[in-house]
């Protein structure tokens, strides 16, 4: 009898505590009427024992957990013992109107739903039951520019944020996707706004959204995050009102989270139009093209420089969308272009995007004459119109004379033909010759045997020089080789490669392109005292490296065109050497670059 009562006596106190277990969780909130923005706490609170954690999964759908603060007391009264968990979570609605907090699992156990009201994101537009009695103290509002754009064409989207309290920490984001690229443009600005009796500050934000494909295109509305302050009652006091909260300056109040969802943006984007495929795609509400030459006026010569600086500028295109127009000038043989690094810069004006690309383009003529330029256009898209449209500017003739170094020549040989012009004792006609007529045809200067005379004179004269410089270069060549290799090595005039090295890494990051050519140039005179290269192209071939050829080609083009250079990426490839004295043993300790200190021939 005795046995049968104890096993009675424990179901019994199995099935209390199972139902103990059963009810130990509970959930709620500090309040059910919230207004749009607002954050929510949730209190979960478990009596009985374990260590487990509540499965927060089921809140992802219409929440965001913005914060989560745990504890434990344990109670001992007359040797019985009583535990209690306790988890509080900052909660922050995805949407507006009627949600459910749904039951959450805890070491086996659920507690009971939780229903709470969200106003929308409007001034007075209730989002579900008594929402409407949580007024929105803050909100946010879009507009959008076009619904409809072209696809990669800007479009303005205007963000406007208001709130009749202090806001906190403040930030507003409006993320991009894989499908709308988002680009923040202009300051924002602020104002003041009455709704509904209640005055509010307004801050106005611009965005310009480049939709990435054709199509219906839906994207999150903004995000607000902040702090405001915390009026809240009824928070449990196991924990007090310090979780989650911020002690204001002077410590006056405490604040509490805010994150507001803008309303979601819907795009219907038009493809291009038909019948434009490969060109630059370039939708905008206008376009320009300007052109200035420098020097503006004056004669040219044979290797003088002439700079053509282009400006390409879009309302509702960034500057990256903009081509380069160095790939668009088509220019005839005998001219090369030198193009500088193109300068890009965005815009705001009248609410929209304005991209803007300058570029200066060097052109170098080494022979004289006549040299027609073609006209440079550029298509665009008008989206105000829906048309195709060209920017042009016409074609340009280049008159090159001839350099200092060609008339000297012309001017020699022009003076003994005005001589016997003058005395009569020329060909008839000859009188009448132009002066560049007469060097262009130097044997109507005289008879056959004089001309024949003066011809052989001047072989003579040449043959003799290049004898007399044959023999100059193989005095030097042998007082070289007989010098030693002592004397060579204390000849003041010799650099080292250690010393030339510094001269150039100096004069590369003072951006100064003659000084650091001549100073690369020495280097590479140190490295190849035998066989040194004639120039930087022919020290770029020798070095054969990808990533150094163009930094030698773009200061090369800056000492053709008396451009500025920037010279700190140069500088880094030298730096990267360890200026050591042996010229094989650091080309090996760069790899990639054989460069300077190798035995290769250009």
């Amino acid at each position: 009898m005795t046995v049968l009562r104890r096993i009675l006596a424990g179901v019994l106190l199995g099935a209390v505590v199972c139902s103990v277990a059963s009810a130990a969780v509970t959930a709620s909130v500090e309040r059910d009427q919230l207004a749009a923005g607002d954050t929510v706490q949730l209190t979960l609170n478990s009596d009985g024992g374990g260590s487990g954690q509540p499965d927060l999964a089921p809140l992802a759908k219409d929440f965001e957990v913005l914060g989560k603060s745990t504890g434990s007391s344990l109670q001992i009264i007359n040797g019985h013992t009583t535990s209690r968990r306790q988890v509080v979570l900052t909660l922050a609605p995805r949407h507006g109107g009627r949600i459910e907090v749904p039951p959450l699992q805890w070491d086996g156990a659920q507690s009971a739903p939780v229903v709470v009201n969200i106003a929308a994101n409007a001034a007075g537009k209730p989002g579900g039951a008594g929402a409407a009695a949580a007024a929105s103290h803050v909100f946010l509002t879009t507009t959008l520019a076009s619904a409809q754009p072209y696809v990669q064409a800007g479009v303005t989207l205007k963000v406007r944020l208001y709130s009749d309290q202090a806001l906190y920490q403040a930030n507003l984001d409006l993320p991009g996707s894989s499908d709308v690229r988002v680009k923040h443009i202009g300051k924002d600005t602020q104002t003041q706004e009455t709704r509904d009796g209640r005055a509010y500050q307004v801050i106005e934000r611009s965005y310009v959204l480049f939709a990435q494909r054709s199509g219906e295109i839906k994207l999150d509305g903004p995000v607000l995050d902040a702090q405001v302050a915390d009026d809240r009652a009824g928070i449990d006091p196991l924990f007090g009102r310090m979780f989650g909260q911020l002690r204001l300056p002077g410590g006056l109040n405490a604040t509490r989270p805010l994150r507001l969802h803008g309303d979601p943006i819907t795009l219907a984007v038009r493809p291009r139009p038909p019948g434009i495929g490969g060109q630059d795609w370039l939708p905008a509400q206008q376009l320009t093209l300007e052109e200035h030459w420098q020097p503006v006026n004056g004669a040219l010569t044979t290797g003088q420089p002439v700079t053509r600086h282009l400006s390409l500028s879009a309302a509702g295109l960034s500057a990256e969308q903009l081509p380069d127009l160095s790939t668009l000038l088509r220019l005839p043989p005998g001219v090369k272009a030198y193009p500088d690094q193109a300068r890009l810069s965005n815009d705001e004006q009248s609410g929209h995007i304005v991209g803007q690309r300058e570029q200066d383009i060097a052109l170098l003529v080494d022979r004289p004459g006549r040299y027609e330029l073609p006209a440079l256009s550029v298509s665009w898209w008008d989206t105000t119109t829906n048309q195709r449209r060209e920017a042009v500017l016409p074609a340009h003739t280049l008159d090159i004379a001839p350099g200092a170094a060609s008339t000297a020549p012309a001017t020699a040989a022009a003076a003994p033909a005005s001589a016997l012009a003058a005395t009569g004792t020329a060909p008839a006609g000859m009188a009448t010759a132009t002066p560049a007529r007469a060097a262009a045809i130097p044997a109507a200067a005289g008879t056959p045997a004089t001309r024949w005379a003066w011809i052989s004179l001047g072989l003579g004269v040449l043959w003799l020089g290049t004898l007399a410089a044959w023999a100059w270069t193989r005095h030097i060549r042998k007082r070289a080789n007989t010098a030693g290799p002592q004397q060579h090595a204390t000849n003041p005039a010799a650099v080292s490669p250690v010393t030339a090295r510094k001269a150039a890494l100096r004069a590369c990051r003072d951006h100064a392109p003659r000084p650091a050519r001549d100073a690369v140039m020495a280097w590479a005179r140190a490295a190849w005292p035998d066989h040194p290269p004639a120039g930087l192209n022919a020290l770029a071939r020798r070095l054969d490296d990808a990533a150094v050829t163009p930094l030698l080609q773009d200061l090369d083009r800056a000492c053709i065109a008396d451009a500025p250079w920037q010279g700190e990426a140069l500088a880094g490839v030298l730096a990267s050497l360890n200026g050591s004295d042996s010229p094989r043993q650091t080309a090996a300790q760069l790899p990639g670059l054989p460069g300077l200190y190798s035995d290769q021939r250009a």
